[in-house]
């Protein structure tokens, strides 16, 4: 059976010296692997039709048994040609992107999650490039998949005073938990909380982009999200470092 779909590339892998097999985030379908026979031949109907962060039409027979279906043919709808000129944006784009691949089980449809990842690139198209983005980013990404840091009281007993953050708590705790649960903490300064918390608010990226931070906040910031999502999901670190940049 031929399917069509709408499709983002998650990731890239030679098969042969002609031939690759790509991970799509589709829009109906969900995560589905396609091997592009002769992708790299200079005749090839794949050459120029797909690529990392852009949007293709995907026509590819669909097999029953195996997660390996058969690419026929695509159509580059959307390249977002900034990521080939914008290197902080493409970094940041990368690691938004490997987040996607790591969660998204395979053939399983989210047309909703498809949504989500296409918004975030056209985002990170505009504001990739702003360090406070890719928290934003992050704190939108655990929201979507239902991880998001508590960060208003205390997970363990509701207190608002005295917080500190906790990966492993899922947020802040507040300091008398965390030392009678022996619970390791990062230092959460007042300043550093409310920007957290205003950014998870916001649907739109642009109030925490255009956010001046001090060298400062911009480490703490870096320092609690970066064990939140290594808790979380498990990304290997570098793929975070080369965003931030």
């Amino acid at each position: 059976m031929i399917v069509k779909a709408t499709a983002i590339p998650l990731a890239c892998y030679p098969y042969s010296s002609t031939s690759r097999i790509v991970h799509w985030l589709t829009r109906h379908h969900g995560k589905v692997s396609t091997l592009l026979k002769g992708a790299l031949r200079p005749k090839s109907p794949f050459l120029g039709e797909y690529e990392l962060f852009g949007t293709s039409e995907l026509l590819y027979f669909s097999k029953r048994t195996g997660s390996l279906h058969t690419g026929k043919e695509c159509a580059l709808l959307h390249p977002r040609t900034t990521f080939r000129t914008d290197w902080r944006a493409m970094q940041t784009a990368s690691y938004i992107t490997a987040l996607f691949n790591k969660t998204t089980p395979d053939e399983s449809p989210q047309p909703g999650l498809f949504e989500f990842f296409e918004a975030l690139l056209d985002f990170t198209e505009e504001f990739g490039g702003a360090s406070p983005f890719l928290i934003w980013a992050e704190l939108q990404f655990c929201h979507q998949h239902g991880h998001a840091p508590n960060l208003e009281n205390c997970t363990l007993c509701n207190a608002e005073e005295n917080l500190s953050f906790s990966a492993a708590s899922g947020g802040v705790v507040c300091t008398p938990c965390a030392q009678e649960k022996k619970i390791p903490t990062l230092e959460c300064p007042p300043d550093i909380l409310a920007m957290l918390r205003s950014w998870q608010a916001d649907e739109h990226p642009r109030k925490a982009a255009h956010t001046l931070l001090s060298g400062k906040q911009k480490t703490a910031l870096h320092a609690l999200m970066g064990a939140f999502m290594r808790y979380q999901f498990n990304l290997p670190q570098e793929l975070r470092n080369a965003a931030i940049g």
